[in-house]
């Protein structure tokens, strides 16, 4: 079995799949789907049919496993607390914390990290939370979209 083609929604709610067995491409709208994860079955004029997962970030995120911490914005250094950076992207980032907290969806957070033991610079950066789920995974978005120092720094690793 052929696994899923995942594609990207571009600005326009769109997605432009490529059948693998003719090469032909085609726009398909998923304006109605946003916000939720699908996964579409698509038959080309070729008559193949095959599966394409959509996504609606707006960039590529990878799993990661990096030591970190993480606190309100409005909080000393003094009060970081430890946090695993699970998942990165050039728009945001995903943490797991390790114990309960009072963070909710809107509050700021100022979350740092290295991303490898050969690199000096340590990225101190600030995140919107978008979303808090109950196994303590918080995700976030960051706030200063225009970042030319973590932007080059994260472009590299991904």
């Amino acid at each position: 079995m052929t696994p899923n083609q995942k594609y990207y929604v571009n600005k326009n709610d769109t997605i432009i799949v490529r059948c693998l067995a003719c090469k032909k491409t085609r726009s398909i709208s998923v304006a109605g789907l946003r916000g939720k994860q699908h996964t579409l079955k698509v038959q080309c004029l070729c008559t193949k049919t095959f599966a394409v997962d959509i996504e609606f970030r707006r960039s590529y995120r990878k799993d990661v496993y990096i030591a970190g911490g993480y606190r309100k914005r409005h909080e000393q250094e003094t009060e970081e607390r430890s946090c695993v950076v699970q998942d990165l992207s050039v728009g945001g980032l995903g943490i797991r914390i390790e114990h309960d907290t009072s963070v909710q969806v809107e509050d700021e957070l100022i979350v740092t990290f290295r991303l490898d033991e050969r690199q000096k610079r340590r990225i101190n950066t600030a995140v919107k939370v978008r979303h808090v789920d109950p196994n303590k995974k918080i995700g976030g978005e960051f706030i200063d979209q225009d970042d030319p120092a973590r932007d080059e720094v994260l472009i590299f690793y991904l």
